[in-house]
């Protein structure tokens, strides 16, 4: 029997707290441990996890979510450590899947999985980025390079020696340390979570611009060039096609603005055709939008994901800025 370290990282989680706790008190398998650990909360969250927890672990002031899983593992007693964030439900056999992949895959030292469709979350924002992270983790390989915070284990001896250098990004900087170690990360489509997060426009803009910044500080210190051209599936989580995808936005946003200024036929032809290719690259996203939502949110999506994709160019940009900044800075 495999014993497993739960570690759930909090901070101001009062409003979906007890539901992710009362999700892991339901599993089936019962051989594990529940620790939380309280990112330095002002709200009732240590309260309302009281009842649940093995053990919660209390950081004196906020330091980020890096620095809470690292407090978690370095707590953990099991020889398997489960992340589980504290807007996630799992699902009744989520922690027999992992303890049962574990057992019957001795050469993989950590395993992710992904979100589901479904989304509790009214609004737009909510259900469409749920809709998108579904969507671009179902078409994974089964080798990944990345961890997904939501819902992540691994051996923890694999753990040991891993200090990711971000703060928003430190699942996928986790991924790329144990795969930079020689580690082995699998990835489960059937391994699904339900994600209780709710953004607004404000919070869906900000999340698409952290995280992006992040991935690029990333793709420089892991020379993510070398991932895409090796194993031809991007980055991290991000495909061939999402990155092209996002590169192509703001260059049409700028191809937009010089067809106007200058009103040449080689602007306009060149807008057009790259426009072309952005909505070939889109388009089995929307069609699946379409599917789940109707036609008015495939519509309102495709506006929405290229406003988006300008985000994560922004993001890209200053993440890569920042990093070559700081390098030359402190070299």
């Amino acid at each position: 029997m495999s014993f497993l370290s739960i570690i759930v990282p909090t901070y101001n989680s009062q409003h979906s707290i007890e539901g992710c706790l009362k999700s892991i008190r339901n599993s089936l398998y019962k051989d594990y441990e529940l620790i939380i650990v309280d990112d330095g909360s002002s709200d009732q969250t240590v309260a309302l996890a009281q009842p649940y927890a093995d053990r919660i672990v209390k950081l004196a002031e906020n330091s980020g979510w890096a620095a809470a899983r690292q407090a978690g593992i370095n707590a953990a007693r099991g020889s398997i450590v489960v992340n589980v964030d504290s807007d996630i439900l799992i699902r009744s056999d989520t922690l027999l899947k992992i303890k049962n992949y574990f057992d019957g895959h001795k050469n993989v030292d950590a395993l992710t999985g992904m979100l589901s469709r479904e989304c509790p979350a009214r609004g737009f924002f909510s259900q469409y980025k749920n809709l998108y992270m579904h969507y671009i983790f179902r078409r994974l390989p089964p080798s990944v390079t990345f961890v997904y915070g939501s819902i992540y284990a691994a051996k923890k001896e694999a753990l040991a020696d891993l200090r990711p250098f971000v703060k928003i990004a430190d699942d996928t900087a986790f991924g790329q340390q144990l795969v930079l170690y020689g580690r082995s990360i699998a990835f489960l489509p059937d391994l699904e979570v339900v994600h209780l997060k709710r953004y607004s426009l404000f919070s869906f803009v900000r999340n698409d611009f952290r995280i992006p910044f992040d991935w690029a500080r990333l793709f420089i210190r892991y020379k993510g060039w070398k991932e895409m051209l090796q194993r031809k599936a991007g980055f991290a989580h991000a495909s061939n096609g999402q990155i092209a995808s996002v590169s192509l936005a703001p260059l049409i946003l700028y191809l937009a603005c010089l067809a106007v200024a200058t009103k040449t036929a080689f602007a306009q032809t060149a807008l057009l055709t790259t426009l072309f290719i952005w909505f070939l690259l889109n388009f089995s996203f929307i069609v699946f939008l379409g599917k789940e939502k109707g036609g008015i949110f495939a519509v309102q999506s495709g506006v929405v994901t290229f406003f988006d994709q300008l985000v994560m160019g922004a993001g890209i940009f200053c993440g890569f800025f920042s990093y070559s900044f700081l390098n030359r800075k402190n070299g």
